[in-house]
């Protein structure tokens, strides 16, 4: 357990600062004063994943007495992804049982109004919306995406910060 301990503190970082970045979207109005905005602001939360990783494979590093291989980095990257799929569970029914409860309703509403002003079909608009919205959906969303942007993040990093063949 002492080996992974470094990984499992920046999973649990990183989980509650994605949950701490879905609170202030929408504290600040992007899930619905400032909604179009809201995929465009999104991506810069991979600054988390990203930072996060790179300080996790420094200290690991560290511990390592300076010294750390490819091998040793990305395992220690996929396991920090690894960990914070699993937590994107909780932190998704946390963000939209407790503090936006009203998210799927407001993300339907404007798909729906979106496809309206386009002069697109609103039913089918509706039904696919419904498909994408709702919380089974972004819990797999959440933990694949999670998970696969992380092992990405784990393989460059790792490529960047290896200190040995």
């Amino acid at each position: 357990m002492n080996n992974i301990r470094i990984e499992i503190r920046y999973a649990v970082l990183i989980s509650l600062l994605m949950l701490l970045w879905l609170a202030l979207e929408y504290m600040v109005g992007l899930h619905d004063i400032y909604i179009g905005w809201h995929p465009v602001i999104t991506w810069f939360a991979l600054l988390i994943p990203i930072v996060c990783t790179r300080l996790a494979i420094r200290e690991k590093t560290e511990l390592l007495n300076g010294k750390i291989t490819f091998k040793q980095a990305f395992a220690s990257g996929f396991l920090i992804a690894f960990f914070a799929a699993v937590l994107a569970i909780p932190v998704q029914v946390i963000f939209h049982k407790v503090i936006n409860p009203d998210f799927f309703d407001t993300m339907l509403a404007y798909t729906v109004n979106r496809a309206e002003s386009l002069k697109m079909n609103t039913l089918k608009a509706r039904e696919e919306a419904k498909l994408y919205f709702n919380l089974t959906s972004y819990i797999i969303q959440s933990g694949l995406s999670t998970l696969i942007i992380g092992t990405v993040i784990a393989l460059v990093t790792a490529s960047l910060m290896k200190t040995e063949k």
